[in-house]
C-alpha cells in the first residue's frame, strides 16, 4: 500500500498528531517515513550580514529542536526516519519534495503555527492536497 510517506513537521501540536499517525501507518504497511521541516524565506531584506548569520543561527537551532521533537516522539519505536529541512514556500516544498521522492503518501496536520491566517485564506495543508500527485492525509488537530 504505501512505501514511503511524508509528513510536513512545523513542531506544532497538529504537526505531533499527524506524525503520530503516520507512524500508525508505517507500523501496518512497513513504510518508511521522511520528516520534513519547511524554512520560510525572510520576509524582509537583512540590513546587514550580522542579520543575516542571526536568522541562520536561528533556524539552525530551531531544525535541531525539530530533530529532538522527532526522536523524542521515536523513543519507543523501532522505526528509523529521516528529517529533513528545505527552503522556501511550505506548500511548494512538500509537493515538490514529494513528486521527487516518489513518496505514496504526504501526512499533515490541518493547521499548524500559521492557524488563524490559515483559516482565512486557506493553509498550507489545503495548497498541497490540491496540488500533491500523490495521496494526501490531513489530519484534524485536537483545536478544530
Amino acid at each position: 500500500m504505501f512505501k514511503k510517506i511524508l509528513v510536513g513537521f512545523d513542531g506544532s501540536e497538529n504537526a505531533e498528531l499527524a506524525f503520530s499517525h503516520a507512524l500508525s501507518l508505517a507500523k501496518v504497511t512497513s513504510a518508511k517515513i521522511t520528516v520534513l521541516w519547511v524554512r520560510e524565506a525572510l520576509p524582509h531584506f537583512p540590513e546587514s550580514v550580522d542579520e543575516i548569520a542571526v536568522e541562520e543561527e536561528a533556524a539552525q537551532s530551531y531544525f535541531k529542536a525539530i530533530e529532538e521533537q522527532v526522536q523524542k516522539l521515536l523513543r519507543l519505536e523501532t522505526i528509523s526516519v529521516e528529517v529533513k529541512c528545505l527552503r522556501g514556500h511550505p506548500a511548494q516544498q512538500i509537493v515538490e519534495c514529494a513528486d521527487k521522492g516518489a513518496f505514496d503518501l504526504v501526512v499533515l496536520g490541518n493547521r499548524g503555527h500559521h492557524g488563524f491566517f490559515s483559516r482565512l485564506l486557506g493553509g498550507t495543508a489545503d495548497r498541497v492536497s490540491d496540488h500533491a500527485k500523490c495521496d494526501v492525509l490531513i489530519v484534524k488537530g485536537l483545536h478544530g
